[in-house]
């Protein structure tokens, strides 16, 4: 009796040790998933306040506006995403304590890998720079030096991993936070479009130009500020509207989108930076590649060029009829609304998707989609060739009129802006980017590779007696903060190193998304138009939109955090796309 008694005393003590394993792992459980769950509370919070209140936030009408968005920016990544990134860390360790670390290292993406290479790089131009504390702040007005560029990095890693997503059998995949982060992108970037629009007519609604020369307010308009930065910031966010608007199938969602791209386009074609134009025609092509994946597409496709163009002719009446009040705007913008080019794509779009509509009805549904993959395959291949085409034409018009190739051979000189290269080329980007090419010459091989510090062209360039005297002269009484081109001015600043991690973290984001695209057909079948596939899709928009626009621009706080802010959102629809399907 006494050993069956101890034998039964023996097996309730196993059986309590082995339900005390479970109670702490689930103990383990429960204190990671509070952890995780704050951390994605925080993250939430953030991109809520950076699409929503970034946009409209500012001080002193357009007095020193750059540095009180990035007062903002760096505020509310202090109070919000610092922590985040914090419990991120503790969510992480707390997996790798758990054996889990083979999973995480399975997770990591290409996209992840080009912007750890982009961040290293930054690390290395700043641990040799000669400038360590413009290095870290980088230049006032915008301040992109390595303090920003790791709280954008961070951005991306925590909206990556962190994004409130519904649970795979949920038909919308995305919950109530999710919504309400973009009602307010909705709301808060579609209030800054129309004040751009609305200033370019003279209306004033916030007294924004109060007290300033009317000869500025062409350089100024809504509450981002300077035109550049302004046209910067609509070219890098559109592409979320324009892809909900693309892959939407509820019709409440297309119309509220359709209106916000009506928004989008009218402050496109009045906001006078042609460098917008590039980007404008880079996100076409981009969702042209993305449409050729089934005919639904490409009636979506060809719909959202007939908006952009209606959008275009729009403004040009309300520019002819309220002549009075409509700003002068450049050439180009001035062509693009009141000339034949919108009128041409109007025309063009409307007769391709009335045959595409008749042929898919004379077909058949099924036999429209079969037939149209051979169809897909040869649209993408023209339009990959035409635009190579262009691209090397272009080029060679310019290299050979700027060395009067043409006059010479054939007594043909091109007068147009465009086609001289000189000092003035470009808003005087021509002299720009020659003596940026000559600053990178001029660097000893050791910051070649890693540069003279993030954010520091500046502080470089003026240091060196021989260009500082040519800066000077040009510029005076204006200083030269940057090369005016992103990739050029990164060449100099973080190196080859840095250039190069930045172009793959491009080609890698670029390729990631269009394949998440393709492979879980996104857009290859009718009714796939999820929250995630619009999501993946502006991720590889935004890419090719801002590379457009940057190409004559650069980094500032009104418009690179969000180009990490989408990568973020779309490496995590991603992710998503790829556990559940």
């Amino acid at each position: 009796m006494e050993q069956l008694k101890e034998r039964k005393e023996q097996e309730e003590a196993v059986t309590d040790k082995e339900k005390a394993v479970p109670e702490k792992e689930k103990g383990a459980d429960w204190f990671l998933g509070n952890i995780r769950d704050a951390a994605q509370f925080l993250t939430g919070c953030w991109m809520f306040l950076m699409l929503t209140v970034f946009p409209l936030y500012f001080g002193n009408k357009y007095h020193e506006i750059g540095g009180y968005k990035f007062s903002f920016f760096s505020g509310i990544s202090a109070l919000l995403l610092i922590p985040a990134a914090v419990l991120g860390a503790v969510v992480l360790a707390g997996k790798a304590v758990e054996g889990e670390t083979k999973i995480w290292r399975r997770e990591i993406s290409p996209v992840d890998i080009g912007v750890l290479l982009y961040l290293a790089a930054s690390v290395l131009s700043y641990a040799f720079s000669a400038f360590p504390a413009d290095a870290w702040e980088g230049v006032g007005g915008w301040n992109m030096g390595l303090h920003t560029q790791l709280l954008m990095g961070a951005s991306y890693f925590l909206i990556s991993r962190f994004f409130p997503w519904k649970k795979a059998q949920e038909k919308s995949r995305i919950g109530l936070g999710g919504k309400l982060i973009f009602y307010g992108f909705f709301a808060g970037s579609g209030i800054t479009f129309a004040l751009g629009v609305l200033h370019r007519f003279g209306v004033d609604p916030l007294g924004m130009y109060k007290g300033i020369d009317s000869s500025y307010q062409i350089l100024f308009l809504s509450t981002i500020g300077q035109a550049t930065w302004y046209s910067s910031y609509v070219c890098t966010v559109f592409a979320i509207g324009i892809c909900i608007f693309f892959a939407a199938e509820d019709q409440k969602i297309r119309i509220f989108s359709g209106l916000y791209c009506v928004l989008g386009f009218m402050t496109l074609v009045t906001q006078n930076s042609d460098s917008a134009f590039a980007s404008l025609a880079l996100l076409f092509i981009g969702l042209f590649a993305a449409a050729c994946s089934s005919p639904h597409k490409m009636e979506r496709f060809l719909e959202t060029v007939i908006l952009g163009a209606a959008s275009f002719k729009a403004i040009g009446f309300l520019q002819w009829g309220f002549a009075d009040r409509a700003l002068e705007l450049g050439k180009l913008s001035t062509f693009v609304s009141q000339g034949w080019l919108s009128w041409l794509l109007l025309l063009f779009s409307s007769g391709c998707l009335i045959w595409l509509l008749h042929w898919e009805e004379k077909k058949g549904e099924a036999v429209m989609e079969a037939e149209w993959r051979k169809t897909g395959k040869m649209l993408r291949r023209i339009c990959l060739i035409a635009v190579l085409a262009a691209a090397v034409l272009v080029l060679v018009l310019i290299a050979g009129n700027t060395a009067g190739l043409w006059q010479k051979w054939f007594g043909i000189t091109f007068r147009n802006q465009y086609l001289l290269f000189n000092d003035k080329w470009g808003s005087d980007r021509g002299f720009t980017w020659k003596i940026s090419a000559e600053i990178y010459a001029g660097l000893p091989w050791l910051q070649k590779l890693v540069g003279v510090g993030p954010d520091c062209f500046q502080v470089y360039s003026y240091s060196i007696p021989e260009f500082a005297d040519r800066l000077y002269q040009y510029w005076k009484p204006d200083i030269l903060t940057n090369a005016h081109n992103e990739f050029l001015n990164l060449l100099i600043c973080t190196g080859m190193a840095g250039l190069f991690s930045f172009l793959s973290m491009f080609v890698l984001g670029a390729r990631r998304f269009y394949r998440a695209w393709e492979q879980n057909r996104c857009g290859g079948e009718k009714g796939k138009g999820t929250w995630p596939a619009s999501l993946i899709l502006a991720g590889m928009l935004c890419i090719l939109a801002y590379a457009g626009h940057n190409f004559f621009c650069y980094q500032q706080v009104c418009c690179t955090p969000f180009l990490f802010l989408i990568m973020g959102l779309a490496e995590s629809a991603a992710r998503l796309e790829t556990r559940v399907n």
